[in-house]
């Protein structure tokens, strides 16, 4: 199991409350299990295994992508959106990711589990940014290293 299963699965645990992790690009990362309590967005995230941009705007529009603790974001019946708590997975004061829980306020922001909750996140952000950095920034470095000047040998010598 990965380390990110084992972390949605935790946070699930934790909260009673089905949970996905979800990049900042809204590309859906991992899952815990769900009774019957999905929505439509959260149906078409797992089955499309991301959300669509209107989706994505609409859940923006509430501040989660500088909210540095949970935020919760209401429910849209007509669009056929249940409310959810949103806690950011931050990494050195980046969010590379979120972790959406379905709970229709069951879960008060105040409640000493998020605590727990929020490390959890910390550490799902840590490892959304390592996966960017081996996917992005060690290639580039490598290539750097290669074929750069002595100044970006150097550099890339560094940064790997």
């Amino acid at each position: 199991m990965s380390d990110y299963q084992s972390l949605v699965d935790e946070v699930s645990a934790l909260l009673q409350a089905p949970v996905t992790l979800e990049d900042r690009e809204f590309t859906l990362i991992a899952f815990s299990s769900h009774d019957d309590d999905l929505d439509p967005v959260r149906t078409h995230s797992i089955l499309r295994r991301r959300s669509s941009p209107a989706v994505r705007a609409w859940f923006e529009g509430f501040g989660i992508a500088d909210a540095t603790g949970p935020t919760r974001t209401p429910a849209d019946p007509a669009a056929g959106v249940r409310a959810r708590l949103c806690v950011p997975a931050r990494h050195e004061e980046a969010v590379y990711g979120y972790l959406w829980l379905l709970d229709d306020g069951a879960v008060d922001p105040a409640d000493p589990r998020l605590t727990r909750v929020m490390a959890l996140a910390s550490r799902a952000g840590g490892l959304l940014a390592a996966d960017i950095w081996q996917r992005e920034a060690a290639p580039r470095a490598f290539a750097q290293l290669l074929s750069g000047s002595a100044t970006d040998r150097a550099e890339a010598g560094r940064t790997l």
